[in-house]
């Protein structure tokens, strides 16, 4: 019972230092990365059912780029080490129509300037896609931004740093996005 006790003292104490540690760091933590290009999103969470955001400057994904290094394999903190900032903002809906086209519209006229190449451009009666990039002097990729519109779900994406095709690729395969692999073409006798 006694042994009991001391466990249990041992473990509010560590959790005690634990929750002190974490105050002093959230203290010393600078604000969330701040987006100019998004700046204003935060009017699509008014209805959305589940709203998303993901806010990673410089520090943070240099954190949880070692959390994706297996090994000698230091391939998530080299990709996190050419980035600036990791911004997402996704919002799902109940229902069609619960944000207004025309107010995506006016987050995509700020991709019409200042640099930005259209990728992708992508419409339908339903949905859109826009896919922007904007180049350094040294050829490669400073800015990437993605804007997908569906009925029930709007997503912006943000990624700021000095990339080239490769790593945008190796980063998109390192945290889970499937890789297409080119098809044989079947000859057609």
């Amino acid at each position: 019972m006694i042994r009991q006790r001391v466990a249990g003292m041992r473990v509010i104490a560590v959790a005690a230092a634990f929750l002190m540690v974490a105050g002093n760091v959230r203290a010393l933590e600078p604000l969330q990365q701040k987006d100019d290009l998004f700046a204003g999103a935060e009017k699509f969470s008014q209805g959305a059912k589940s709203t998303t955001e993901v806010n990673l400057d410089k520090n943070m994904l240099g954190m949880v780029g070692k959390f994706g290094d297996e090994g000698d394999d230091k391939s998530g903190t080299d990709l996190a080490r050419k980035m600036d900032f990791v911004i997402v903002r996704s919002y799902e809906y109940e229902t069609a129509g619960q944000y207004k086209m025309s107010d995506v519209e006016e987050f995509r006229k700020r991709l019409e300037d200042g640099g930005w190449s259209h990728v992708v451009k992508e419409r339908s009666a339903t949905e859109s896609t826009d896919v922007c990039v904007k180049l350094g002097q040294d050829g490669q990729f400073s800015e990437l931004v993605v804007i997908s519109a569906e009925p029930k779900e709007l997503t912006f994406v943000h990624l700021k740093g000095h990339m080239s095709s490769n790593d945008l690729m190796k980063m998109g395969s390192h945290y889970g996005v499937p890789q297409d692999s080119p098809k044989k073409k079947e000859k057609i006798k």
